[in-house]
């Protein structure tokens, strides 16, 4: 193999490392300060809720933190797969933005939220899911049935 090929795997496995680190320390780290805050919130806020809005905001951001540390191991998982196979794989890109539109709705307040905001962010979501089975129809030929992990 000549020298300027092993250079650029060298290169490309240094740079994998160096990501692959910082992820799991930004994931670490969310996932820590996530734990506090939810212990920190079930001490002071939980035992104050009387309303089912309430409720629904604590759980939203919740369910916000959760997508969160989700979105960062599928990036994680797609920067691992792109300097396995060195391609990216469109499927990957889709799903996490799919994880990512997730978490912002989510996060949305229905009540003071635009229609067209919301009309616009469905169509957003049917557009991933529908490219999302497009893409995986024309790598693997079939479609994939429900719950069929990428």
């Amino acid at each position: 193999m000549p020298d300027s090929k092993r250079l650029a795997r060298l290169f490309d496995s240094s740079v994998l490392w160096v990501l692959r680190c910082i992820m799991a320390l930004g994931i670490a780290t969310a996932v820590v300060i996530l734990v506090l805050l939810v212990v920190r919130e079930l001490g002071q806020k939980w035992g104050q809720i009387d309303s089912i809005t309430e409720l629904q905001r604590a759980v939203q951001s919740l369910f916000a933190g959760v997508l969160l540390v989700v979105l960062g191991l599928e990036l994680m998982d797609t920067l691992r797969n792109y300097f396995i196979e060195h391609r990216l794989r469109v499927e990957f890109l889709i799903s996490v933005a799919l994880i990512a539109v997730a978490r912002h709705v989510i996060q949305l307040d229905y009540e003071h939220t635009q229609p067209w905001l919301v009309a616009s962010i469905a169509l957003l979501i049917i557009s991933l899911a529908a490219s999302y089975v497009g893409v995986r129809v024309l790598v693997e030929g079939r479609v994939p049935p429900p719950g069929d992990p990428p």
